[in-house]
């Protein structure tokens, strides 16, 4: 509304000739000029628009006119009240004019009320002061309108937010919190423990939680200690990328938000329906500075986003008085509000000195306006506090226990409160400090999944699912997604198993199968390793398939090797299957049973195994390496060769449909024998390279190499020099930036022989690995782990 004029321009209970239908609390204007305005839009076409004007006395005239979203005019009514003092005129399409006798009325009585309505569709209601009379003083009630459409049940509900299950216990119904300090945790409502998440450190402190689980972002505000009337800007901080943008520098100049004594702090804000909810304190107004016992309204706003996630427009839903009028006893503050399934439950927190006894609960309904439901603090201490909705639908408070202490309860919804439990802050980021800045919707954080394809984990909501834990891994790095992303070969997500370094082909015959990982336990308390081979092929990890060990903790990466004895598959050569590898807590109990669901902490990977056959040849090495963005050199070498038919080169872009871009003749001679390739016209983006060996008789595929992968985006990793090495081996790393590395050494039975610790520049760097000659002649890998990802060369020791 526009220009509502000075003075007493207030909402208030001051004019108490009321009508069935706008009782209730109305809008005083005190108009000071002829010709000023009061502009109502709505944020879409409305019917059925009506509302009363009270007190139009002493010779004032109004008109009214109406448009549709088109500016066409729409017919406006105008009902007066036996004994009127009210002339009505005009006709139609001009607006429509009320005009009051030389009368002066009194606050009880209605004979100077018009109530105006408009079938409509209606978009701007225009009232014009055209004279204001000798008493300019005049009110306008509540504003009634139907508009189409409804609100959504179970909109927290989406599927990729769904808490998951598992045979330990299911993962938490997480909500988001943010306690006095600039920082967001994740609790869980049923044990109190919470992690951080992120810190602003713009500001003191953080509030008004509003997050949408669909795009998974979090909008909020920033705050200091003292209020600050200014600060009027929205923030949005992104989970997925893990960056903080402002998202409204000003939401009274972009979005027509006003924000009077408190600006956008101080408050509290939810998201549903596709919008935001954003609450604003309301306070007092008191134009003479002097007596400030003119309530102003807490107001809640619905800001709107298009498709690119922008707020468009907001629109007020809720409101209600902060104050009892002319007094200075608080009926509400924010607390914190929810939207449930198009319900408004208001948590009112209002308080005068010590005395609770005004919070409350109010469930106000979206739909129709009514509130449905209020709840009442039975006494007179701390009650309620800060409203959070999990994805199963309930309702928890969150607020200050006891100093220093911040505790969470259950609420009903039916004005019943559980007893709170204090929190408790578990893994790394800032110390909690109690007290309750706000809360939020459900909210799941990014896991580990298993990326293998989907018939490995046929239930949606129970697959391989592992939450980050510091201190429990498979190999260097822990890997997270919002979701699983199953592919033929397993990767989908990204080169990011690194806790076995080279997986085994997979022997047609009768055949000893051995693994070996590097696993990271530093709990404190024994951890379980199982690991499944799918080597009957039937597309799941069978409880017959697994392993199972248990290893005890240590501040170092702990090799285990693991091994499937007489294995007999019938999986053709050239075909690929599946393995898994979990760790957990031993707490856990995981057994081979459990090649699915969901545990609270550890990591699972994925791989894809080939499929192949003992040919009499033995390959020593082979290896890839970018030349440059347009050459990927591919070198390897041989030994016992006999009725080997040819090496026939293939490429894959995606590690699963392959292509055959070469092929060298066998010379099937004594010794070793070197061979060499070159692809000049490598992919774009990720390669994978392998050797298909044929044997001479019939040109069968009887053998393939290990899969080499080259990324012409990211010209990174290491080489060794020379191969075959005596005694000194060079490395030359090439790093992307200054950072720490592991160096680890072993024999292809994945025995770790060595492993160092490195200090990487941006750039190239040269290691020395000496006195090699005190291994056995034979083939060794090195592998190399940094931020960059795990690179590993094969090369050969040979003593003379």
């Amino acid at each position: 509304m526009v220009a509502p004029g000075s003075g007493n321009s207030a909402e208030n209970a001051s004019h108490t000739g009321e009508l069935a239908g706008y009782t209730g609390e109305d809008v005083q204007f005190n108009p000071t000029s002829n010709g000023q305005t009061i502009t109502i839009t709505f944020n879409t076409e409305v019917k059925n628009a009506n509302f009363t004007l009270y007190d139009i006395d002493k010779t004032q005239v109004i008109s009214v006119a109406a448009t549709n979203a088109l500016a066409v005019p729409q017919v406006v009514n105008i009902t007066t009240q036996a004994g009127t003092i009210l002339t009505i005129g005009g006709i139609f399409p001009l607006p429509t004019t009320i005009t009051s006798a030389n009368t002066a009325l009194a606050n009880n009585v209605n004979t100077g009320s018009a109530t105006i309505s408009v079938t409509g569709p209606v978009k701007t209601i225009t009232l014009t002061i055209s004279t204001i009379g000798s008493d300019p003083v005049f009110w306008l009630s509540d504003i009634n309108a139907c508009v189409t459409g409804s609100f959504p049940a179970n909109y927290q509900k989406t599927g990729n937010n769904q808490p998951f299950t598992g045979p330990a216990g299911n993962q938490p119904d997480y909500f988001l919190v943010t306690p006095d300090n600039n920082s967001v945790y994740m609790v869980d409502p049923l044990t109190a423990q919470a992690r951080w998440l992120f810190t602003d450190a713009a500001r003191t402190y953080v509030n008004s939680f509003a997050y949408d689980p669909y795009n998974r972002l979090l909008y909020y505000i920033s705050e200091n200690v003292s209020l600050d009337a200014n600060n009027k800007a929205l923030k949005r901080y992104d989970f997925t990328t893990g960056t903080i943008t402002t998202l409204v520098a000003d939401i009274s100049t972009t979005l027509g938000i006003p924000t009077m004594n408190s600006g956008v702090e101080s408050a509290g804000a939810a998201f549903y329906d596709g919008a935001i909810y954003m609450g604003i304190e309301g306070g007092k107004y008191d134009v003479s500075g002097t007596t400030n016992d003119r309530t102003r309204e807490t107001i809640i706003w619905r800001i709107d986003l298009d498709g690119s996630l922008n707020p468009i427009n907001a629109y007020q839903v809720f409101a209600t008085d902060a104050y009892l009028n002319a007094s200075n006893t608080s009926i509400h503050d924010w607390g914190d509000f929810i939207v449930k399934d198009g319900i408004l439950i208001d948590f009112n927190t209002a308080r005068n000195s010590s005395n609770y006894s005004e919070s409350k609960y109010h469930h106000y309904n979206l739909m129709t306006g009514n509130m449905d439901a209020v709840y009442v603090n039975p006494g007179t201490t701390i009650w309620n506090g800060q409203g959070a909705l999990t994805w199963s639908g309930d309702l928890y408070y969150f607020r200050e226990t006891t100093a220093g202490n911040s505790g969470v309860g259950y609420y009903d919804g039916a004005g019943n409160n559980s007893a709170p439990i204090d929190i408790t802050l578990i893994g790394s980021g800032p110390a909690w400090p109690g007290g309750a800045g706000d809360a939020s919707e459900s909210f799941r954080p990014k896991c580990d999944f298993g990326d293998a394809p989907a018939s490995y984990d046929p239930v949606a909501t129970s697959p391989a699912v592992h939450e980050n834990s510091d201190n429990l891994r498979l190999g260097a790095t822990w890997d997270n997604e919002w979701v699983k992303t199953s592919s033929a070969g397993a990767n989908a997500d990204g080169a990011d198993e690194d806790g076995i370094a080279t997986v085994p082909t997979l022997d047609t015959g009768n055949f000893n199968y051995l693994i070996t990982i590097d696993a990271y336990n530093n709990t404190g308390a024994n951890a379980t390793v199982a690991a499944w081979l799918d080597y009957n092929g039937n597309g799941v990890f069978d409880a017959s398939e697994g392993l199972v060990t248990t290893i005890s903790s240590s501040a170092s990466l702990q090799p285990i090797n693991l091994v499937w004895w007489g294995i007999n598959t019938p999986l053709l050569i050239g075909q690929s299957t599946y393995l898994r590898v979990r760790i957990t807590s031993a707490s856990k109990g995981m057994t081979t049973a459990n090649p699915t669901g969901y545990y609270y902490d550890g990591e699972v990977e994925d791989y894809q195994v080939m499929v192949s056959s003992v040919l009499p040849v033995d390959l020593l090495y082979f290896d890839a390496k970018l030349l440059n963005d347009n050459a990927v050199k591919l070198d390897w070498k041989t030994t016992h060769e006999n009725n080997v038919g040819q090496y026939v080169i293939e490429r894959s872009a995606n590690g699963s449909d392959w292509q055959e871009i070469g092929r060298v003749a066998a010379r099937n001679q004594q010794g070793d024998q070197q061979y060499g390739f070159t692809d000049n016209a490598v992919l774009n983006g990720q390669s994978f390279y392998r050797i298909r060996i044929t044997r001479k008789t019939d040109g069968s595929a009887e053998k393939y190499s290990a899969v080499k992968t080259i990324n012409v985006k990211k010209n990174i990793g290491f080489e060794v020099t020379p191969n075959p090495v005596r005694n000194i081996a060079s490395l030359a790393i090439h790093s992307t930036l200054n950072q720490p590395g592991t160096l680890r050494l072993m024999n292809l039975q994945g025995v770790l022989l060595e492993i160092q610790k490195l200090n990487l520049i941006a750039g190239e760097n040269n290691i020395l690995l000496e006195n090699l000659n005190r291994y056995p002649s034979g083939s060794y890998v090195i592998q190399i782990s940094s931020g960059d990802g795990s690179f590993i060369r094969q090369f050969i020791i040979k003593n003379e």
